[in-house]
């Protein structure tokens, strides 16, 4: 019963911190995202660089902004982490 627990909790967990391989670049979320690192390199000059770690970073940034307020809600968090990575590399890649 133990083993089951843990391999239910370490899948969970792999869905939390995985990539969004089927994001939707045409959801609100994920322009949120792309909305929300934006701000953060451009506004607060934050760097970063091409080692970042994007999917922790992005989940922090959200986490912090949903804290803060300055987003009130997020439909999809897998698209906001999914497009707040995909901006932040570009971003990164065109410095």
């Amino acid at each position: 019963m133990r083993g089951l627990t843990l391999a239910a909790v370490l899948s969970a967990a792999a869905v939390v911190f995985a990539p969004a391989a089927g994001a939707d670049p045409g959801s609100p979320s994920y322009n949120q995202g792309k909305q929300a690192i934006d701000e953060q390199i451009q506004h607060y000059h934050v760097q970063l660089n091409a080692d970042t770690d994007w999917n922790q970073y992005c989940q922090r940034v959200l986490q912090s902004d949903l804290k803060s307020g300055k987003i009130a809600r997020v439909d999809s968090g897998p698209d906001f982490i999914a497009g707040c990575t995909d901006e932040g590399r570009a971003l990164v890649a065109s410095h």
